[in-house]
């Protein structure tokens, strides 16, 4: 394995923190500047930025010749579980994240619920290729109602707008510009990462479910560390919330419609169990706690080490 690949690997790294620090200020802005709130903004439209390395990386998995389903299913559903386990807890750990959107909570429960289902359903019923071609539609229809909702729940938003010296079209500019360094920065990561685990002979399963999953996550575990960081509430769980959307509703269902059983013969029991239990953990912290503590985010952790300790 040369030094070039470690070099590359470390320069997409460093586009990520620097592209992340930039879209978090550029989204307080936005939220000011237009009364949208951050919740909202990052939950619909930086979540879609930062699962887009997701979404090249399966389709150019599925796509490929030969199409590599394990690595494209493996990415999606492992950085669900990274998303909420390995994120929410990190940036947890960092400072304590407060649920402050009570209003979405029932919207984002029905969305948590379909998420495990589409899933589960195909694995543990067997479903055979047809069934699951037009389960899939239905879920990528589901998915853009949900994201209409999501829009329509904020319109009663009543806060006033706030004096911010930047054109709103400069700070779009500017959350276009960093959603780009994401991209590129997610590209370099992922693509020496691939190439560090092919090094060391690892199944594309194993590959998708935690390298190309975490690196493919690394947008979002950026934003989210930064955020807590600066102590901005809204933006961590609202991007986690949104990516897992979008990775599961709305591209793991295009994989399928793409590749019927793609999620059939390349997700084991085991992945669907930790995408269960983290999604209900997440749910259960949103309705009973309002809030996800250190302790709480300890648990995360734990049970994440815990999965790739056993998928490997």
């Amino acid at each position: 394995m040369s030094i070039n690949i470690v070099l590359f690997t470390l320069s997409g790294l460093f586009i990520l923190l620097l592209g992340a620090n930039y879209l978090i200020e550029n989204i307080v802005l936005l939220a000011k500047k237009t009364n949208i709130s951050q919740f909202i903004i990052t939950s619909c439209t930086v979540a879609l930025g930062t699962t887009i390395p997701e979404l090249t990386t399966s389709l150019k998995s599925i796509l490929s010749t030969p199409p590599h389903p394990g690595i494209a299913v493996g990415n999606l559903i492992g950085s669900n579980i990274a998303n909420i386990l390995l994120i929410i807890g990190t940036a947890a750990i960092i400072y304590p994240i407060k649920i402050n959107f009570e209003k979405w909570v029932n919207l984002e429960i029905k969305i948590n619920f379909i998420i495990i289902l589409f899933p589960a359903s195909i694995i543990f019923l067997n479903l055979t290729q047809n069934i699951s071609f037009y389960l899939s539609i239905l879920i990528l229809i589901s998915f853009f109602y949900f994201i209409f909702e999501r829009i329509n729940s904020d319109k009663d938003n009543v806060n006033k707008k706030q004096n911010v010296d930047q054109s709103t079209f400069l700070i779009v500019s500017k959350v276009i510009i960093s959603f780009v360094a994401l991209v590129v920065g997610s590209y370099y990561l992922i693509d020496g990462s691939i190439q560090i685990a092919q090094h060391f002979k690892v199944s594309e399963r194993v590959i998708g479910l935690s390298l190309v999953a975490i690196g493919t996550s690394l947008p979002e575990l950026i934003t989210a560390i930064l955020a807590s960081i600066k102590k901005i509430h809204g933006i961590a769980l609202g991007n986690v919330l949104g990516a897992n959307a979008y990775n599961i509703l709305g591209i793991l269902s295009l994989v399928e419609i793409i590749e019927p059983s793609s999620i059939l013969e390349n997700t084991k029991k085991i992945d669907i169990y930790f995408l269960i239990i983290s999604t209900i953990l997440l749910s259960l912290f949103i309705i009973k706690a309002k809030k996800i503590s250190r302790l709480n985010a300890l648990l995360f952790l734990f049970i994440y080490i815990l999965y790739i300790y056993l998928i490997y």
